[in-house]
Formats: structure tokens, C-alpha cells, sequence
């Protein structure tokens, strides 16, 4: 079982067929897991940057695509805003949409489908 942080989640990352349980976490559990040691998925610089300041880590950007198994946790820093096309976002572009609340932290638990039941 892997644990992963990411910035976006795709259904592409999942084994098929399979159930996802989505959660929201605080910003204190997402940064005790990503302080612990996870496999780091974050593709973007202001991504990276706004984790490393809110939870104490040295994240670099790792643009890897994740494949997924059945048992796999995602925390992933998501925005509740859809950006325009092309939209790069700077470290302080995400830290003024967490300081608005635009920041959401959630954890993705990949089951088998049917397990979840």
C-alpha cells in the first residue's frame, strides 16, 4: 500500500473496476501524512512551495503519473475554483485561495469494487 500527495486526482489513476472514498481532512492531518513520508505526486512549483510552508517539508516538484492499487491512500490539495485555461499559479496566487478558504485538503482510500459495502 502506498500513500501519495498530489494537486489533482483523474479516474486514469485508478485500477478499474474499484471504489474511491473521498474525505475532507484538516491542513493538520494532511501535513502529518505528508511530514511522515509519502510518495510525492505535486506538479506544480506554487503547489509544492504553499505545502512546504504550511507543513515545515522541502516538497520539490515530482511531475510523476500515479497508478493506483486497491488498499492506496491520496491526500490531495485541491482548489475549489476552476482556472482559466493555461493558468500558471504562483505560491502566493495559492496562499491568497487558501487564506479565502478556495484551498481544500482530501483523502482519496482506493478500495476494490464491492469492499467499501
Amino acid at each position: 500500500m502506498n500513500t501519495y500527495v498530489t494537486n489533482g486526482f483523474s479516474p486514469s489513476m485508478l485500477p478499474l473496476p474499484s471504489d474511491v472514498e473521498f474525505k475532507n481532512v484538516d491542513v493538520k492531518e494532511f501535513c502529518e501524512v505528508v511530514a511522515n513520508g509519502v510518495l510525492n505526486a505535486i506538479g506544480h512549483q506554487g503547489t509544492a512551495d504553499l505545502i512546504n510552508k504550511l507543513c515545515g517539508t522541502d516538497l520539490k516538484v515530482n511531475r510523476i503519473a500515479i497508478q493506483a492499487n486497491v488498499g492506496d491512500v491520496l491526500y490531495i490539495l485541491m482548489l475549489s475554483i476552476r482556472l482559466e485555461e493555461g493558468k500558471i499559479l504562483t505560491e502566493e496566487d495559492i496562499a491568497k485561495m487558501y487564506n479565502e478558504g478556495k484551498v481544500k485538503f482530501v483523502k482519496a482510500v482506493i478500495y476494490g469494487r464491492g469492499e467499501k459495502e
